[in-house]
C-alpha cells in the first residue's frame, strides 16, 4: 500500500522537491455510491474547482460549485484547506480507524471513514490541529446526518499565497450560513 505522508504523494506526483503544500478537502459524504465518492482522479477535480469558486462567491448558489455534488453527494465543513509540508490522511487513519474505500492516483489521493463520536487526535504543528478542530466537527456532522467522512487531497497549490478569504468578511458569513464551521484556508491564530 502507497506511502499517504505528505513527501511520498508529492513525490507520486511527480511535484518538484521545492514544492511544500497539500490541498484537502474534509465533507460529509452522503452518497458513497457516486464516483466523486469513490475515484481520488475525480474527486481531487471538484476539490480543484471548489477552490476556484470560493474565492469568488457572493452567495450560496456561487459558493456551492457543483449542485449536483453539494449538497446531495456530499457536504462540505470548510474551505478547501491548505497545510505545510503535512497530509493529513495518517491523521484521518489514526483518529478514525482503517478507511472503508481507498483510492489514489499519482499523489491524488481520496479515503472514505466511519465517523467516531470521539475521533482522538493530538495535534502539534498548526496544521495538525487545525485538522483535530475540523475532523472533530465532520464527524459530529455526519453522525448527526447518519453519513461517512469523505477526506480528499493533494499536493501542490501554494501556502504562501494570500488567502483572499481572509479579506472578505461577507464571504465568510456566507459560508458560516451554508454551515462551514472554519472560514479560512489555513489555521489562523488567535
Amino acid at each position: 500500500m502507497q506511502s499517504l505522508d505528505f513527501d511520498s504523494l508529492n513525490e507520486a506526483q511527480g511535484s518538484e522537491a521545492w514544492c511544500n503544500t497539500f490541498a484537502y478537502w474534509l465533507l460529509v459524504l452522503k452518497d458513497p455510491r457516486n464516483v466523486y465518492a469513490r475515484e481520488a482522479k475525480e474527486a481531487c477535480a471538484a476539490m480543484s474547482f471548489q477552490f476556484d469558486v470560493e474565492d469568488q462567491a457572493r452567495d450560496i448558489e456561487m459558493l456551492i460549485s457543483d449542485a449536483e455534488l453539494i449538497p446531495s453527494v456530499f457536504i462540505p465543513i470548510a474551505p478547501v484547506t491548505l497545510a505545510l509540508q503535512w497530509s493529513p490522511f495518517p491523521a484521518a487513519i489514526k483518529a478514525l480507524g482503517p478507511q472503508r474505500h481507498l483510492d489514489t492516483k499519482a499523489g491524488k489521493v481520496l479515503a472514505v471513514f466511519n465517523p467516531s463520536a470521539q475521533p482522538k487526535l493530538v495535534g502539534l504543528s498548526p496544521d495538525e490541529q487545525h485538522f483535530a478542530f475540523l475532523i472533530r466537527h465532520v464527524c459530529k456532522r455526519a453522525i448527526e446526518l447518519n453519513s461517512l467522512v469523505l477526506l480528499v487531497g493533494s499536493p501542490g497549490w501554494d501556502y504562501e499565497s494570500e488567502d483572499s478569504i481572509d479579506g472578505q468578511p461577507d464571504l465568510q458569513n456566507l459560508m458560516r450560513e451554508f454551515g462551514f464551521v472554519y472560514t479560512h484556508r489555513k489555521p489562523v491564530e488567535g
